[in-house]
């Protein structure tokens, strides 16, 4: 029986919300989990911090394991931020290698190693599959104060590179290398040509084309990070709590986020939490 949870976790599971602005934050008092296990009877201690990656999440798991944290279960969630940049990097520099706050391998190393110490201490590893990205909103987010064309230029470029590195073949029409290739380089000529001018309409129409795959590109990268946490989690025996996948059969998951297209609002996270309501009592503990 589940008496007592310790997650550890990014802005998600702390509660975040972002204001009008998207630039904004503030953590709610009704946070998913707050929620749930109070309707539930359950002991929390929530180490989820806002910000954090898999890198941070270890760090965070180890400070509070070694100051005698305990609990049935261990709740672990990332992949977000994982997935993300260095935007004002990008933004200055769209040309130059730009790494993930946490590439994938790293990724699947660092959550695999966080379920181990979770089972090494008897706490019971649970993973949650995070909220999806509304992409165009949060890809208008990362632009705010930064260059526009250059954050996408970068992402469609980066694109294009992996596409190479893994040998793609692009047969069907918006997802052909070729012609992504090639709109990347007119709009860079045709920025060049208007003096940085996004008016012009050369520039203008290639950037409203690339904005849209760049924003779908962001989503799959998330994406993949979530599909990595579920493959772990079969792989090792792990219990999931797919919250992602509750939000996107949602018939307009878009009312149950914030305007940034990565937090969930409040309405989000009483939707949460009637899901933790729901598969808490589910869990079994190990051992």
């Amino acid at each position: 029986m589940v008496t007592s949870i310790i997650a550890w976790g990014d802005s998600i599971l702390k509660g975040v919300v972002s204001g009008g602005d998207s630039k904004r934050f503030d953590i709610t008092e009704k946070d998913s989990l707050s929620q749930a296990c109070a309707a539930l009877g359950i002991e929390l201690a929530n180490k989820s911090v806002f910000g954090s990656w898999m890198t941070k999440t270890r760090r965070t798991q180890d400070r509070s394991l070694r100051n005698g944290a305990s609990a049935k279960i261990g709740i672990i969630e990332s992949g977000t931020n994982d997935s993300d940049y260095d935007w004002s990097a990008v933004s200055a520099n769209p040309d130059a290698e730009h790494l993930q706050r946490c590439p994938l391998d790293e990724f699947s190393r660092l959550m695999e190693e966080a379920v181990s110490v979770a089972r090494q201490n008897k706490i019971t590893p649970v993973i949650m599959i995070p909220t999806p990205l509304v992409p165009e909103w949060w890809l208008n987010n990362i632009c705010i104060g930064n260059d526009e064309a250059a954050i996408v230029r970068f992402i469609n470029k980066k694109y294009l590179q992996d596409q190479k590195e893994a040998g793609g073949d692009c047969a069907q029409g918006q997802n052909c290398a070729a012609a992504n290739e090639k709109c990347v380089q007119d709009q860079k000529a045709a920025a060049e040509d208007c003096s940085q001018d996004q008016d012009c309409a050369a520039a203008g129409d290639c950037l409203q084309y690339l904005k849209h795959a760049a924003a779908m590109r962001l989503y799959q990268n998330q994406e993949l990070f979530s599909l990595k946490a579920a493959a772990i989690a079969r792989a090792l025996g792990v219990q999931i709590v797919d919250i992602r996948s509750e939000f996107l059969a949602h018939p307009n998951y878009k009312t149950l986020m914030c305007l940034d297209g990565v937090h969930p609002n409040q309405a989000g996270y009483d939707f949460m939490a009637e899901i933790w309501k729901r598969e808490i009592p589910k869990l079994r503990v190990e051992g």
